[in-house]
């Protein structure tokens, strides 16, 4: 039994006995007073202690309601919780299907990976790599490209060619070449170059190159039109201003050329991998109007393409060349070419023109050679002794770029990684050289007065070049300022041999005589584009 119920009880229970001994009181009122009045106040007290009671009781209560609202806010509190909870569930079971999902596109996707992941491991087929590598390059492209070069050459004549003036020459001169590149479709490429220079008869203009190139197949093109000569290595790949490493050319491929330096025509290229990555060759063959000379004496100076008024017979030419590379990419050996030429036509009066030739090119980290070896066989008619020439030059450089000076600063290593130091030996042989070549070089001035030898771009003018048997040793520096900007400085020494003849237009030779050791300084600057 609760404890407000026991005190309605105990409450009842006394005023029923109050009302049993109230007759016996008022008996014995006159008697026993004072019992009266104690039982008052047994039952003041009661009514005070049921007064109290009932306060109790009734903050009891109050204390119950309130602890009844605090636990029904908790109830709500918890249905609230649990309705949250609730949602709760059901995102993450929604989130759990979408991780399943998740995971099934990320298994899908790589096994995806692993299969292009294969496909880029294994080899391209050639057919495959030429089409998507068409299909990238598109249709009708036109491009600008070539290059333009500050020269100034400071040539030291110490002495002269027997007959000949000499003068002691510093003069700037201005070069600009840009070419233009249009793709009409995937299969047909057009390249032109023009020349514009600045030299030592002033302002020149120049067509030295322009042909169709047109795709037959992966393994073929046809070349049509004037071009480089593809004999050797030297007139097609390192010839432009900023691919040559050095100012000047070699001597094989300058004013005493041995081949002809460009041809109008048409040629059938291609090549193919033979064997492992880098393993490859290819093949040049070609036909044009056939060489050209200054003159029809031993020693002339080879002309540029023939022109049909110009023409010195009605034959043509043909020439074949191969390249090849052994060394696979993966034998870490280096990048070794290995080339052989030849060069074969009719001239004047149907007397033949014959010429070989071989090269390399060798790299092998930040070392670059190459060289070539030239020679050529002119019939000559009238009773002349024949034509014979041969040329050479070797060359390497080694870029300093992986080269580190202790104890200089990082910006002193950082310009010293820039340079790339060259040397190169040149030489020609040949029997003769045309008198009116060397004079044409030297340029006739007003009333007949002879100037001198002269430079031009990229050419010293030193007499020393027009010996017989001429010899040169090329020191250069280059800084590269980047890729295709270059500061190219070439010290040469001309170191010619003795003997040899000098031989006029209507076939009088006159021997050579001293030929002078010039020292000359060549220094330009390039921007290819």
């Amino acid at each position: 039994m609760s404890r407000p119920r026991f005190r309605q009880t105990f409450t009842v229970l006394a005023i029923l006995l109050g009302l049993a001994i109230a007759p016996v009181c008022r008996a014995a009122d006159s008697t026993d007073a004072p019992t009266l009045s104690e039982i008052q106040r047994e039952l003041k007290q009661l009514a005070q202690d049921r007064a109290r009671e009932a306060r109790e009781f009734r903050e009891e209560r109050k204390r119950d309601r309130q602890q009844i609202q605090v636990l029904e806010i908790k109830v709500q509190q918890l249905e609230q919780k649990g309705t949250k909870v609730q949602a709760t569930t059901q995102q993450l079971e929604n989130t759990d299907k979408k991780l399943q999902a998740t995971t099934l596109e990320l298994e899908q996707t790589n096994v995806q990976v692993k299969t292009l992941t294969a496909k880029v491991a294994a080899p391209i087929p050639a057919p495959e790599f030429a089409s998507d590598f068409g299909r990238y390059l598109g249709s009708h492209t036109f491009q600008i490209t070539g290059a333009a070069g500050l020269d100034f050459v400071y040539d030291q004549q110490s002495g002269a060619l027997d007959g000949f003036h000499h003068a002691t020459q510093n003069s700037f001169f201005f070069n600009f070449e840009p070419m233009f590149l249009y793709r009409p479709t995937d299969w047909i490429l057009f390249e032109g170059e023009f020349e514009g220079s600045f030299g030592q008869t002033g302002t020149a203009t120049d067509i030295p190159l322009a042909d169709f190139q047109i795709t037959l197949n992966d393994y073929m093109t046809i070349v049509l039109g004037l071009f480089d000569q593809p004999f050797g290595d030297w007139y097609e790949n390192q010839s432009p201003m900023w691919v040559n490493r050095f100012v000047s050319a070699p001597l094989p491929f300058g004013v005493e050329a041995v081949v002809p330096p460009s041809e109008i025509g048409l040629q059938l290229r291609g090549g193919l991998q033979w064997g492992e990555l880098g393993q490859d060759v290819d093949y040049t063959v070609w036909g044009g109007n056939g060489p050209n000379f200054s003159e029809p004496v031993p020693g002339a100076a080879l002309g540029g393409p023939t022109a049909i008024a110009s023409s010195q017979t009605n034959g043509k030419s043909i020439g074949a060349r191969v390249r090849f590379y052994p060394l696979p990419i993966d034998s870490h050996l280096g990048r070794l070419e290995l080339g052989a030429s030849t060069y074969n036509g009719k001239w004047m009066n149907g007397n033949w023109f014959n010429s070989w030739g071989v090269d390399f090119n060798y790299f092998y980290g930040n070392l670059q050679t190459r060289g070539e070896w030239v020679q050529s066989y002119r019939q000559m008619g009238g009773g002349l002794p024949q034509d014979s020439r041969q040329g050479w030059y070797l060359q390497a450089g080694y870029f300093l770029n992986g080269i580190n000076l202790p104890g200089l600063p990082d910006e002193v290593n950082n310009y010293i990684h820039r340079l790339e130091p060259l040397v190169r030996y040149s030489g020609v042989n040949q029997h003769a050289v045309a008198f009116e070549d060397i004079k044409g070089a030297t340029g006739i001035g007003v009333g007949g007065l002879q100037v001198g030898l002269i430079p031009d771009f990229g050419l010293s003018g030193s007499p020393a070049l027009f010996a017989p048997h001429s010899r040169e040793v090329a020191l250069g520096l280059d800084y590269w300022v980047a890729p295709s900007i270059v500061w190219q400085n070439e010290f040469d020494l001309e170191l010619p041999r003795a003997g040899g003849v000098f031989v006029s237009n209507l076939g009088v030779s006159t021997a050579a005589g001293s030929i002078p050791n010039d020292h000359a300084f060549l220094t330009q600057f390039t921007v290819g584009f």
